[in-house]
C-alpha cells in the first residue's frame, strides 16, 4: 500500500515522500494514529546521530489501529488497537509495518492518539531500576512528561513521601494533581532544607533525575540520604556533556548511581507490557500532557517547536493529515 512518511533529508530538514510498504510475515499494518515527539530524536535533528544515512526515517513513539495482517500473524485481527515498541523509527507516517511481536493490545476504552507505550516503557525500566521500597521518601527532578509519569505510577500510600521539583508552578501544581505529596520550587526555595524539613531530617532514599541538565546531577547529590541504598537515577538523555561531577558527595552517601536507560532493562518488552497495563488500567494519564499537536505535513515545524519549546510546552505528538 502506498502512503505519506516523513524522512530527514539534511540536520534541520524534513520532506514528506511517499512510499510503498507492505506487512511482511509476523508483521501488522498500523494505521498511525500519531507518533510522539521526543527529546532524544533532536540528537538527529541535530545531526549528532544517524544511524541510517539520508533520507533518515524518525519517529519511535507511535500508536493506532491494525488494518492489514501479515503472513503467520495470530496475536492481533484487524480493528485492534495497538501501541508500539519497535526498532527502525518510521513512527511519522501515515502508516507502519511493524512485529507484532512488538505490540500490545490496548483496552477498548483508550484512545491510541494517546497511547504513547514507548516511552513509558522506558518509564518501567526507571521504575524497576529504582526499585522502591516500603515508605521510602522518593523525589522526582523535573516535571516534564517523563517525571509526571514517574509521579503517576508513584503515587499512592506506598511511599512515605513523593516530592515533585521544578521551577514552574504550574508544572507542581499539575504533578500536586497527580499525587505529588510536597512540591518544591527550586527557583525559590532552598531545596536541601525543604526535603530535611519534609522528611524529618531523613533525606531522600532515591531521586529521579528527569531534567537533562548536568550541573543539577551534583545538587540531586545532595538531595539524598547516607547509605548504600541511596539511589540517584538518571531518567533524561543528557544532550550536554557533565564537565564535572563531585564523586567526593557520592562516596561520602555511598550511594548507587543507575543510569535507567533502555541498555539497563532486565527485559524491554516485559517493560513495555507492564507499561500498557498502566495505559490500560489509568495509571498512566496522558492526555493532559499532550500540550501541542502538528499534522504530518508540519513535521518541520514540529520539530523546530521542539528544539525551541515555547512556554507551557509539554509533550508534542504528530498525527496523520
Amino acid at each position: 500500500m502506498k502512503f505519506k512518511r516523513a524522512f530527514l533529508m539534511e540536520p534541520h530538514h524534513f520532506e514528506i515522500h511517499e512510499v510503498e510498504e507492505e506487512p511482511g510475515p509476523g508483521e501488522v499494518m498500523m494505521k498511525v494514529a500519531s507518533c510522539g515527539l521526543c527529546n532524544w530524536e533532536l540528537n538527529f535533528w541535530d545531526g549528532n546521530l544517524n544511524f541510517m544515512g539520508y533520507p533518515h526515517k524518525l519517529g519511535h513513539e507511535f500508536a493506532g489501529t491494525v488494518v492489514k495482517l501479515g503472513p503467520g500473524c495470530t496475536k492481533f485481527k484487524v480493528g485492534d488497537k495497538i501501541s508500539a515498541v519497535a526498532r527502525g523509527f518510521g513512527g511519522f507516517a501515515e502508516y507502519r509495518a511493524t512485529p507484532e511481536a512488538c505490540c500490545e493490545k490496548l483496552a477498548d476504552n483508550i484512545d491510541p492518539k494517546y497511547a504513547l507505550g514507548e516511552p513509558q516503557k522506558c518509564i518501567l525500566t526507571v521504575l524497576r531500576a529504582t526499585a522502591p521500597q516500603a515508605a521510602d521518601y522518593g523525589v522526582v527532578l523535573g516535571c516534564g512528561p517523563m517525571g509526571m509519569w514517574c509521579i503517576q505510577a508513584l503515587a499512592g500510600n506506598y511511599l512515605a513521601g513523593l516530592i515533585a521539583i521544578d521551577v514552574d508552578d504550574a508544572k507542581l501544581e499539575m504533578a500536586k494533581g497527580f499525587g505529588a505529596t510536597a512540591t518544591i520550587n527550586s527557583k525559590n526555595e532552598n531545596v536541601v532544607e525543604r526535603i530535611r524539613e519534609i522528611t524529618g531530617g531523613h533525606m531522600a532514599d532515591f531521586v529521579i533525575e528527569g531534567t537533562g541538565i548536568p550541573a543539577l546531577l551534583n545538587a540531586a547529590q545532595d538531595y539524598l540520604k547516607v547509605g548504600r541504598d541511596s539511589r540517584l537515577v538518571l531518567m533524561s538523555s543528557h544532550h550536554d556533556v557533565c564537565k564535572e561531577f563531585d564523586f567526593r558527595k557520592a562516596i561520602d552517601r555511598g550511594l548507587k548511581i543507575l543510569v535507567a536507560h533502555p541498555p539497563m532493562s532486565e527485559s524491554e518488552p516485559e517493560d513495555f507490557r507492564r507499561a500498557v497495563v498502566y495505559i490500560n488500567n489509568g495509571t498512566f494519564q496522558n492526555k493532559p500532557l499532550i500540550t501541542h499537536e502538528f499534522k504530518l505535513s508540519e513535521i518541520q515545524t514540529a520539530f523546530e517547536t521542539l528544539e525551541h519549546k515555547p512556554a507551557g510546552f509539554m509533550k508534542g505528538i504528530v498525527v496523520p493529515d
